[in-house]
């Protein structure tokens, strides 16, 4: 007997899907992680005419936000050994591949 489920790519819960299939029946075009990245550019660029401390502190929590849709998020590891000191050191990479993890023992 086939497994039956929902369709592949299709999310797990039915009032996020329906509200995504009427927002894509009425606006067709409009796209909301496009919307921030246009929103947080606009940001950035009044901060930069500006100079000032609170625009730019605004621009950096927008284009966070925004990076959380674009970029996957490292989660932090912690390397313990017998030494008393332990550092670890994060890479982030942008071709996709896992990042790895340094340790020096001091």
């Amino acid at each position: 007997m086939a497994k039956r489920g929902r369709p592949f790519g299709s999310g797990n819960k039915p009032l996020k899907r329906l509200l995504q299939e009427r927002l894509a029946e009425r606006y067709p075009d409009y796209d909301p992680v496009l919307e921030m990245v246009d929103s947080s550019i606009k940001i950035k660029q009044q901060a930069d005419q500006s100079n000032d401390i609170a625009d730019h502190k605004s621009a950096i929590e927008s284009l966070d936000r925004v990076s959380k849709y674009l970029e996957p998020t490292l989660k932090a590891v912690e390397v313990k050994s017998d030494s008393a000191l332990t550092v670890s050191v994060q890479r982030k990479r942008f071709d996709g591949v896992q990042p790895t993890i340094d340790s020096v023992d001091e």
